[in-house]
């Protein structure tokens, strides 16, 4: 799956939408300078893996770190791990460093953090490398079914 895939989807849901060209980054704060944004306004989408091996996308503020520890229990698993560059692409269909927080290529099991939902739009990845996608946080959460949670 790819930034074209991305755009399909959130056109055919009838989603307000921008992706947004500029040289590669593979981090927030990579991506904050690129966009002239502060990372705050930047989210990480990252896969997990938890014990059961279901797969668990977590949402936060480029600023922030997601503790797995505390995730892990909140959701009821014993623990969770970063998803290999292979489970990425197997599960979403993108390539690291290309997670939009929608649109994967399977339904996934979504965690916002509440400290997203305060802002009226955030930068994402944009399904393919050198683009991000600015969308609502509250599409965000309707699209994926998101759990709101303090991560």
């Amino acid at each position: 799956m790819n930034e074209t895939d991305l755009k399909r989807y959130l056109e055919e849901e009838g989603i307000s939408f921008k992706i947004i060209k500029h040289g590669s980054s593979y981090r927030a704060d990579e991506a904050s300078r690129e966009l002239n944004t502060d990372i705050k306004s930047i989210v990480k989408t990252v896969l997990f893996i938890a014990d059961r091996k279901d797969p668990v996308i977590i949402i936060v503020r480029g600023d922030k770190r997601v503790d797995q520890t505390k995730m892990a229990k909140l959701l009821g698993y014993k623990k969770l791990r970063l998803a290999t560059p292979e489970e990425l692409r197997e599960i979403t269909g993108y390539e690291p460093g290309t997670l939009p927080p929608v649109a994967h290529k399977q339904s996934i099991k979504t965690v916002l953090d509440e400290d997203v939902m305060h802002m009226d739009y955030v930068y994402a990845g944009g399904g393919s490398l050198g683009s991000s996608l600015k969308i609502s946080p509250k599409d965000i959460a309707r699209l994926q079914n998101a759990l709101i949670l303090k991560v």
